[in-house]
């Protein structure tokens, strides 16, 4: 600032104050110039935090990404799953063996009664449908938090603590959709058809329960190294199961000469309708 600057300043009515009456006895305005020669002067790593101190490379350094499945609860309820699978593998091995045989045609439960009798048969299904149950609910769970983003407000309240105890009730809901739907039905038409159905379903998903179950565990417990084998394998599998449910509900629908549009608007009411109305009731942005 050039003493012209200065005294139009003073006329002004502005009081001029020199650098050391604001920043003490010594100081001065700055040129713009580097006061060392060469720029910045380099410090050594004891100048700022003492002797031996020295600089140490760190590592990428990996950020945390909040989960529903890494709490407790959704652990807990997988290693229950499978104390309770492994249990039942040990007392009902001969029903298992026939879920397997008979995979591929429709005399399985029928070969299972001659194996073991009606009553302990009907405890196999009602262990393996509810093995089924919680471990579609823990699947659900963990494919639905991909979706989610990691900033969604579901990871700072109890919410997602508990995420386990919604995803089995949006799966008991599912059920209990799947069981009245059959029970009007049956009510309605006063035919036996849609017992008939909802047993050749729940044979089904007693299978799938139990054939895919182990494929299940390994990519609920996260093992990341196995999922490029354990992933394709799962879905080839499922993929193959469904198409044996398909197989059999078409060739019962054509065994009872019902149209071929019936079968479509079963399946469409019987699992695509629930499912869509769960997808409208979940918030929009999560």
């Amino acid at each position: 600032m050039n003493n012209s600057l200065l005294t139009y300043y003073a006329t002004e009515g502005y009081s001029i104050v020199k650098p050391e009456a604001i920043f003490g006895r010594g100081s001065r305005v700055a040129s713009g110039e580097a006061l060392y020669d060469g720029g910045y002067r380099a410090i050594a790593p004891e100048d700022m935090y003492g002797g031996g101190s020295e600089l140490v490379a760190s590592g990428d350094v990996e950020l945390f990404v909040p989960t529903l499945s890494g709490v407790p609860l959704f652990h807990i309820l997988l290693l229950l799953t499978l104390v309770v699978y492994l249990n039942m593998i040990y007392r009902s091995s001969g029903f298992i063996g026939h879920l397997y045989r008979d995979m591929f045609t429709m005399r399985g439960e029928r070969n299972m009664i001659y194996q073991g009798g009606l009553l302990p048969l009907q405890r196999f299904k009602q262990v393996a449908s509810a093995i089924g149950f919680v471990a579609l609910a823990l699947v659900v769970l963990r494919y639905a938090e991909s979706f989610i983003s990691s900033a969604s407000p579901i990871y700072s309240t109890s919410i997602s603590e508990y995420a386990s105890v919604g995803a089995i009730f949006i799966v008991v809901v599912y059920v209990a959709w799947y069981y009245a739907l059959h029970k009007i039905v049956e009510w309605v038409s006063g035919s036996d058809i849609a017992p008939m159905l909802s047993a050749m379903g729940y044979m089904h998903f007693v299978r799938i329960s139990v054939v895919l179950y182990p494929l299940v565990a390994v990519w609920l417990l996260g093992i990341e190294s196995g999922d490029a084998f354990v992933v394709p394998l799962l879905v080839a599998v499922a993929v193959l199961m469904i198409i044996l449910y398909l197989k059999d509900t078409i060739l019962f629908f054509i065994d009872k000469k019902i149209s071929i549009l019936y079968w479509i608007l079963y399946l469409c009411t019987a699992f695509l309708l629930p499912l869509s109305f769960i997808a409208h009731l979940l918030p929009q942005r999560l």
